[in-house]
């Protein structure tokens, strides 16, 4: 398609059992296949992250970038009641019943990232009759163990480059079973992640231009702007523990769709480790693996025509020859 063609954009808002959650989508073609997009987090929304990158893959699909609830434009403490990962999986597949009626189709594709990576496993794993494939993007394994080798990673870096400072710092902090409670772990986190080049992107993002992006978004309105660090706290503080005791490939380790993951080799968020482990356990029909060399948490900034090469060229095919065999 031509680059230069008119995006088309909806914000659209669906209830589900009296909660509003809302959903941006771009395309430009609305009759293209229709992606729906997990973020991750939890409650930390991608869109203003992603159209900042100038990714274009509303060329070749309609994208759905749906606020999961207490997420952003989903927040609202008053009606979200509690936040769990079974709840989550049943808004998915409201969302998802949602598009398929908006859009008439039979199948969408779901691309999970980082925590929605695991949301997206298990609603793939479960449902698969609604996706044409699952698509893992930093790609959920276990939390704990990824952990350590972020903290490992983390003080190994500081180390190499004779950060002294760092290394004290990070030293000062323990690494147990708790440390998704611990607010110096998540102030190290903070601190020298994204430094390192093991965060959002390999090199030159902070903590501080994500938020610069959110509040910056005009797609938000004020009031939605100032629920996106609500949501993000909110969710984080509910979730926390059953992603700390979460093993992906335990929650979903078959699948009767395609399976594809995209990597990130310095990816220290959702370790490179913990993605490969969770590929080699789980069962699919088809499944592949993709390296991405020069990314670390977000190969679709860091690599984004790899990353578009890979979905249009392996990826959407699927969706020609499942509407060939019907």
């Amino acid at each position: 398609m031509n680059s230069e063609r008119s995006i088309y954009f909806s914000k659209d808002v669906v209830e589900i059992d009296g909660h509003q959650t809302g959903l941006f989508i771009e395309s430009t073609d609305f009759t293209n296949p229709v992606l729906l997009f997990l973020h991750g987090g939890p409650g930390f929304p991608q869109y203003a992250f992603i159209k900042n990158t100038g990714l274009m893959w509303e060329q070749e699909f309609t994208v759905c970038y749906w606020e999961q609830r207490g997420a952003g434009m989903s927040y609202n403490a008053s009606t979200q009641g509690e936040l769990t990962l079974e709840q989550m999986v049943t808004d998915t597949i409201k969302i998802v019943d949602y598009l398929k009626c908006k859009f008439a189709k039979e199948s969408i594709f779901l691309l999970g990232h980082s925590w929605g990576a695991l949301l997206g496993s298990v609603v793939a794993s479960r449902y698969p009759h609604h996706f044409h494939a699952y698509i893992g993007v930093g790609q959920f394994g276990r939390f704990f163990e990824s952990n350590r080798h972020t903290y490992d990673f983390l003080l190994e870096t500081s180390m190499k480059r004779g950060d002294r400072k760092a290394e004290k710092d990070i030293r000062s902090v323990t690494f147990d079973e708790k440390f998704y409670q611990n607010k110096d772990y998540r102030r190290i986190l903070g601190r020298y992640l994204d430094k390192y080049g093991g965060g959002a992107k390999r090199c030159g993002y902070s903590n501080w231009q994500g938020m610069k992006e959110l509040f910056t978004c005009k797609r938000y309105t004020w009031k939605e702007r100032f629920n996106i660090p609500r949501g993000s706290f909110t969710s984080y503080q509910a979730l926390a523990e059953t992603m700390n005791n979460a093993d992906a490939a335990l929650l979903a380790p078959r699948f009767n769709i395609p399976v594809y993951i995209l990597q990130g080799i310095y990816d220290y968020q959702t370790s490179y480790k913990e993605a490969k482990r969770f590929y080699k356990k789980i069962e699919a029909p088809l499944k592949k693996f993709y390296t991405f060399e020069e990314s670390a948490h977000s190969p679709f900034v860091d690599e984004k025509e790899k990353f578009k090469q890979i979905l249009k060229e392996d990826i959407l095919p699927l969706k020609e020859e499942s509407d060939c065999l019907n």
